[in-house]
């Protein structure tokens, strides 16, 4: 047992954050102030003892799980160790990965090491103001060719951080730097994630919503996460620098459209003047409340610009440089021991899954209390293999989150290493429960269900979802 609240030295123990004066990386970085405090990490300013620059440190530091004893940081409690180690393994791995980019419009990390049991980033000092406090003080002129050129050289950082399989989950106004040579820079990756085999499914142990430009997937646990969610959160940005005003929030939104009500967000397009056609509608469209709606990638956003009107020469060559960019090669597959024909005379396959092939029995669902419709799934291949009910059920409302929640899940559970299942995951959209439960033995297969919120009976329907999903043999 961590025996840290009766420790008399532990009592004695500092403050958060590390003081002015303390010096890290065998005193080459001196902390000369802080500069926030958030949930997941401490970032400080600091003097490079190397070159005399300014540098911005940021400290892996979870308040929730961990306090400072003189400099070493300590588990809270002996629970909150696993939770650290967990934090701790993302941060290094985020930091490394970061470390190895370099664009003009993404902040660049110079050095990653360990020291007081925990990890630190150190990143250039950007010299100016954050977007938003250029929308909130006019202190730059957002004239349309100017907010062109932001968004260009923004949608070319994310196809930059995405050809390198990093998500960034925190892009927002406060997070776009504006240097003195009115460049825009994205920072703060402390929420950042990674694309874990390229088929843009993403794993963090990091949650950090913000109304306005947080797209609806990122408010729960398991949501549809990918390089569609750093494409709405610039949008919503953007539309920021356009309109004035941040943009409604999307569970507002998403609410609305549950209702079957309008949507709350007033779309750009129309009521702007001075912009290319086309270029407000694409901002709009970045905007959408389901992913599937939205651009999928940047690379795909700037290639329907680059049709457009109206640029100057200098922004096209952005574009046809952003369009340019080699992907980083992929790592290869780790060798297999060759077999041995004998062994492949023996070898047995699995068959490939058909629905037709297949006697699927799901009309026990017909008993769940509330049901409006259900189906099994194979979220392979996208094919729905059996359904039950009238059809009402809104698939577009679940915003393909039936596929792509079980499977980032699944990512999640391989990649951290934990002896874990998932049983089921529920989701709360307007009227509705949507419950999905994927197989026991092939989690790519799920059911899916959706409930009348009035009337369900959650916990009697797991149990009958459940029996349904131990009847089928697949």
């Amino acid at each position: 047992m961590y025996a840290e609240n009766t420790s008399p030295e532990l009592m004695d123990a500092s403050t958060d954050e590390l003081p002015p004066g303390a010096v890290l990386f065998q005193g080459q970085y001196v902390i000369d102030n802080i500069i926030t405090n958030g949930g997941f990490g401490i970032t400080y300013l600091a003097r490079d003892q190397a070159n005399g620059l300014d540098v911005v440190i940021k400290e892996c530091f979870s308040g929730a799980h961990c306090r400072r004893y003189r400099s070493t940081v300590r588990p809270r409690s002996a629970g909150g160790q696993r939770e650290m180690s967990k934090i701790l393994k993302y941060f290094l791995k985020e930091a490394r990965s970061l470390s190895t980019l370099t664009h003009p419009n993404v902040v660049k990390v110079h050095q990653v090491f360990q020291e007081n049991d925990t990890a630190y980033m150190v990143l250039d000092r950007i010299q100016g103001s954050d977007l938003l406090t250029v929308i909130e003080t006019g202190s730059i002129q957002r004239t349309p060719g100017w907010i062109m050129t932001l968004s260009l050289k923004m949608i070319a950082a994310l196809s930059y951080i995405h050809a390198s399989d990093i998500l960034h989950r925190d892009v927002s106004p406060d997070n776009i730097f504006i240097n003195r040579d009115e460049d825009p820079v994205l920072i703060d990756f402390g929420a950042s994630s990674w694309i874990s085999d390229g088929n843009t499914k993403a794993n963090s142990a990091l949650a950090i919503v913000k109304d306005g430009y947080s797209p609806h997937e990122l408010y729960f646990d398991g949501g549809n996460v990918g390089r569609w969610t750093d494409i709405y959160s610039l949008g919503a940005s953007l539309y920021h620098a356009i309109a004035g005003a941040s943009p409604v929030d999307s569970q507002t939104r998403i609410a609305a459209r549950a209702e079957r009500a309008p949507d709350p967000l007033a779309r750009l397009a129309g009521n702007f003047p001075g912009y290319p056609a086309g270029f407000l509608e694409s901002i709009d469209k970045a905007l959408s409340i389901f992913p599937a709606e939205r651009y999928q990638t940047a690379e795909s956003w700037l290639e329907e610009l680059r049709t457009l009107n109206g640029y100057k020469e200098t922004d096209l060559k952005l574009i046809d440089r952003a369009l340019g960019i080699k992907r980083p090669a992929r790592p290869e597959k780790l060798a297999q021991p060759p077999v041995s024909s004998e062994a492949k005379k023996n070898q047995t396959t699995t068959p490939t899954l058909k629905g037709k092939d297949m006697a699927l029995d799901i009309t026990g669902l017909n008993d769940v209390t509330g049901l409006i419709g259900g189906c099994l799934v194979d979220s392979e291949t996208g094919m729905m293999l059996a359904a039950v009910g009238g059809g009402k059920f809104d698939l577009e409302a679940a915003s393909a989150a039936n596929t792509e929640v079980v499977r980032a899940k699944n990512r999640a559970i391989q990649m951290l290493g934990l002896d874990d299942s998932i049983e089921d995951i529920l989701i709360t959209l307007g009227k509705q429960y949507h419950l999905i439960r994927p197989m026991e033995k092939t989690p790519t297969i799920f059911l899916y269900v959706a409930l009348d919120k009035k009337v369900a009976n959650l916990g009697l329907a797991r149990v009958q979802v459940k029996k349904v999903e131990q009847s089928i043999a697949i």
